[in-house]
This record gives structure tokens, sequence and C-alpha cells, in this order.
């Protein structure tokens, strides 16, 4: 194997997302990978930085694109790092102001560093996420990129991001999910993910949550010396797109408004183009959104397809599976909408398919849930079970009325397959 092959080095180590193992977090510990990243200088800030911690447990990685773009319109060198990938593994790495995934040739940049300092074998006991997380730190720096985004993996406290030591944090909704590793209540799953705040950490950026959640963000934050602040209410007229888009807007005012005093390049350009940062009202719709400039991050609501009308969501826990179904019925009332659903073995399956089930009754829709190896079958839906090779016949068989993919990132590549091949 050629070292300077970054994806083919990764593919060699554990991969927890393949595997879906977690239960190795009960004894994990992030000393390992810290001391290998201060061995060799590789979570230094070469220059001034701003480093920000994006972390909840839905809505993460849009807000995570979304602030990307928010600092990129105000000519800042931004580099984002999120998970899971769509497609393409190199998704998970991009820089503005276009963010693309990583190219070849900049992975292969990245691996020659990687690969010049360090030995073969003290990197091959890491994890896959810890290999892309080290990609993201030796690229940002080795870019210049004084905006880092990072969007956590899983939990915060022990997630490879938090190396980063982020000077902001930034906190998404709390939900039910990974309960094994995270804690079996929202309280324990929301202190793991506050925990990702380091010694460097001055602002915490939170959406509002249940008052007892709040009152735990509030005390901590109050015990560590962290500057909090929270966002409005949402309204129920928002998507989550929109909403997100509002929070991540929002949240860069704050930050240049508490942090530019100590962090001298936080300038703000003289230009028309960031008329929405001065304009201090919401976006009213997610098209006022698109209309400034922002685009749509890659997998969230997406319209696959106009004809036969097909659109996936990543929505894969209980919280997010009610979220999306409730703002498809805002943004396509007349639709009947069949759905095709997969789920991982670590999800809660019958709550999802719970809801999803009643979505489809009262549309006079209907619904499919995939069952093999990868995905499994909720119980009490074995009627509707879908083997993952029939996936492309089933999705048009229901595109009559078109058709909502959703819970798992894994069904985009399915969808979007299928999607191809039945419209060439």
């Amino acid at each position: 194997m050629p070292l300077n092959d970054f994806l083919k080095f990764g593919s060699s180590l554990v991969n927890l997302e393949k595997t879906r193992n977690f239960n190795v977090f009960k004894e994990y510990s992030l000393e390992a990978f810290r001391n290998f990243l201060d061995k060799h200088n590789w979570r230094k800030r070469s220059s001034p930085r701003l480093r920000i911690s994006v972390v909840g447990t839905n809505g993460k990685g849009s807000v995570s694109h979304f602030l990307s773009q928010t600092f990129s319109k105000l000519n800042q060198r931004v580099g984002l790092y999120t998970s899971p990938h769509l497609i393409s593994p190199a998704e998970r790495i991009r820089k503005g102001p276009d963010f693309d995934p990583i190219s070849s040739t900049d992975l292969e940049s990245i691996a020659k560093i990687i690969f010049e300092n360090a030995e073969e074998q003290e990197l091959s006991d890491f994890s896959w996420f810890e290999w892309f997380t080290l990609g993201a730190f030796v690229y940002f720096e080795s870019q210049d990129l004084n905006i880092q985004i990072y969007e956590a993996g899983l939990g915060g406290r022990l997630d490879a991001t938090s190396l980063a030591e982020p000077d902001v944090v930034v906190l998404c909704s709390i939900g039910e999910d990974h309960k094994a590793i995270l804690g079996d209540t929202k309280e324990k799953i929301l202190l793991e993910k506050l925990n990702i705040a380091g010694p460097k950490t001055k602002l915490l950026l939170s959406m509002p949550h249940e008052n007892e959640l709040d009152e735990i963000v509030r005390s901590f934050c109050s015990e560590k010396g962290i500057e909090l602040v929270f966002f409005e209410r949402k309204s129920l007229k928002d998507t989550y797109l929109i909403y997100n888009l509002n929070f991540a807007v929002w949240a860069t005012r704050i930050i240049y408004d508490r942090i530019s005093s100590i962090v001298s390049f936080l300038k703000i350009p003289n230009s028309d183009d960031c008329n929405w940062f001065f304009d201090e009202k919401p976006f009213a719709s997610y098209s006022a959104g698109l209309k400034a400039g922002f685009h749509s991050p890659p997998g969230r609501l997406e319209v696959l397809s106009r004809d036969p009308f097909v659109i996936f969501d990543p929505a894969h826990n209980p919280d997010a599976v009610r979220t999306t179904l409730r703002d498809i019925s805002v943004l396509y009332p007349e639709r009947k909408l069949s759905v095709i659903a997969g789920f991982l073995p670590d999800k809660d399956g019958e709550s999802m398919a719970n809801d999803i089930d009643l979505f489809v009754k009262n549309r006079g829709a209907k619904v499919a849930f995939l069952k093999g190896p990868k995905f499994k079958l909720p119980e009490g839906f074995e009627s509707f079970a879908l083997d993952p090779n029939d996936f492309s016949k089933r999705l048009f068989d229901f595109s009559r009325e078109g058709v909502l993919v959703l819970g798992s990132f894994r069904l985009y590549k399915y969808a979007v397959e299928a999607v191809q091949r039945n419209t060439k």
C-alpha cells in the first residue's frame, strides 16, 4: 500500500461507524491520540486561529455547514470538518470559499506530511475517525485557515475533535441517541456533549432546550467561567433548515461581538454581500436565505429528483424523524409522499417506525423498511420489509406521488444511485 494514499491507509484502520461496536468507548481514552498530536505539534496553532466545536444530537451537521458559509462570506479563510459522509469520505474535510470535498491531490499532500514525520506503526493504532481528525488538523494548518469548524462525531468529552481545544462551543438540540455510550437520559447526554469545552473555550452559544437542560448548561458554564448566550425560541412555522440557518447567522454575529476584541482578524468587510450580517431580523423563509447567497447543506431535505419526486433526509433518531416529518408536512402539504426508511441496528427503529407509519396513514401513502445485514427491521413491521437489493425498484413503484427516503446517512447513496439508474 502506498503511504501517500490517505484514504487507503484509513481503510485499514478500525472504523466504528461501520462496525457499530461503540462499546469500546467504555474503556476509551484520548490520551494516546493527544500525546501523538502533541509529539508532532499537529494541533498547535501556527498563527492566530478561531476554532469552533459544534455539538448536539440533531442539527450539528447543517449548523456546521451554515457557519462555514457565514464566516466565508465575511472573507475569512475557513476549514470545515464534518461527519459522517454521504458518498465519499473526502466530504468530511473541506475549505472555503467553495467547500468542495477535499481533492485527491490535497489528501496526498496530507499523507505525505504525516508519513514523513510519523511511523506507520504508531499510526496503525488509531481509529478511522482519529485518522481523519488528524488529517483535518494537518490540512487546516497547512492551508493557513484562520477559522476552523469541527463538528463532533459522537458526544464531546471523548470525541477526537475536542483536541482542537475550541475557543467557541456551539450547542445544538439534545435528543436521545447513542444512549449506551453517552447515557440513558438527555441530562447525561448533554453533559457528555458540553464537556467538549476545554481550557481555551471562552464562549458557548446554545439553542434553547427544555428548562431543566438549560439549567444544566447555565451551571456548567458558570462553573467553567465560560460566557453563555442562548438563541431565541423556535417558531413552529420554521423548518429545521431555516431555524438552523438563522441560528448560525446569529451565532456568527455574537462571535464577532464578543470575541473580535481578542481575535484581531475578525474584521467585517465593507461589502453589499454582507448586508445579511447587519440586518438583525431573522430570515423569514428559507428561500430568503438562499437569495442572500446561502446554500443548502448536502443531504438535508434534499430533493434528489423532481420527476419522479424523491426527497432525502438523514434523520436517524426519534426526535429527528419527528422533526423531518413535520417539516415535510409544512413544505409539501399536497403531496402523498410514501416513505422508504432504513435503520441501523443500534437505533430505536420501533419508535421511528411508529411515527412514520402514522405519517403515511394520514396521507394514504405507502411505507417500506429495509431489512438486511446493515439495516434492522423494526419489530412489528415485518409485512413492510424491503430487501436492500430491491431498493431501486420499490423507490419507483412508490414514486407516482413522491417518495421520502430517511433513517440513515447510508441511504443517500442508495437513493442517488436509484435516481441515476432510472432517469437515464
